[in-house]
């Protein structure tokens, strides 16, 4: 998140220095205005695949509490866990749900 703000603040003074530019309209200006805004489009497309990344990081897996809850009734019966740590899980679970 740290990265898009950081990112963000260099678009947002890239696009100033672009239109400050563009408002002297010498011939030298709009050469640097195209540069800048060369670099204006690099900048957008690194916001965009880092934007992408972070938003691929924060997607979750959807929880078949269900199903889980089942696997956990089984491994209880089993004597694998203890009833206290059935009633963990199964409140870790259903917190995931709501």
């Amino acid at each position: 998140m740290k990265a898009l703000s950081i990112i963000s603040l260099i678009w947002f003074v890239l696009n100033f220095l672009l239109i400050a530019v563009f408002l002297d309209g010498s011939q030298e200006s709009s050469e640097v205005a195209a540069g800048l805004g060369l670099l204006g489009v690099m900048y957008g497309l690194l916001f965009s695949i880092l934007a992408l990344i972070i938003s691929s990081k924060r997607k979750k897996t959807p929880v078949n509490v269900h199903e889980q809850l089942l696997q956990l009734g089984e491994l209880k019966e089993k004597n694998i866990i203890s009833e206290y740590e059935f009633d963990q899980k199964k409140e870790k679970l259903l917190s995931k749900y709501r």
